[in-house]
Parts: C-alpha cells; sequence; structure tokens
C-alpha cells in the first residue's frame, strides 16, 4: 500500500477491473471507491474527473495516455467523445 499526498492509502496493484461503458448518457463512477483509469485505446484522450481528494461535484479537464494513469478518480464527466475503449481498475 502507497500512501498519497493527502494521506489516502492507495495500493500500486489493480485487484478488480471493468469496463466504463455508456459516457455519452451519464457521469460514471463506482460509489464510496476511488478506482484508476485504463485507456485502452489507441491515442490519448482528454477528460474531466473528479479526484478522489477533490470536493464532490467539482472537476478538471486532464489527458489520459493509453494504458494505466495514475489519477485516482471518484467520477467521470459525461462526455459526446465517441469509440472510448476505457476501463476502471482499484
Amino acid at each position: 500500500m502507497n500512501t498519497t499526498r493527502s494521506g489516502d492509502m492507495v495500493s500500486a496493484q489493480i485487484g478488480k477491473m471493468g469496463i466504463i461503458g455508456d459516457l455519452n448518457n451519464a457521469n460514471f463512477s463506482i460509489p464510496g471507491t476511488p478506482f484508476n483509469l485504463k485507456n485502452d485505446g489507441e491515442t490519448a484522450v482528454v477528460l474531466s474527473v473528479n479526484l478522489w481528494s477533490m470536493p464532490k461535484g467539482e472537476f478538471i479537464i486532464t489527458r489520459f495516455e493509453t494504458g494505466w494513469n495514475p489519477e485516482i478518480i471518484r467520477e467521470i464527466k459525461q462526455t459526446s467523445l465517441s469509440g472510448l475503449n476505457l476501463k476502471w481498475g482499484y
């Protein structure tokens, strides 16, 4: 286990994962659970996310490269981008 700058305990390993789908119609979150994002596409994507230590409802825009990304996420905002190949893991 590792500790974030805000003191939250996180694992650098992924033990559970799934597909992030339907961002065209709704935000994505796993209530009460922080998660990492894997971009399984072929190019980087820019998404609006609420990071785990941010106040709920506050979002930042950040770029997610292909592969696993280091951000610890609470919620991904709905987007009109199509064809995304994203996975969550924790």
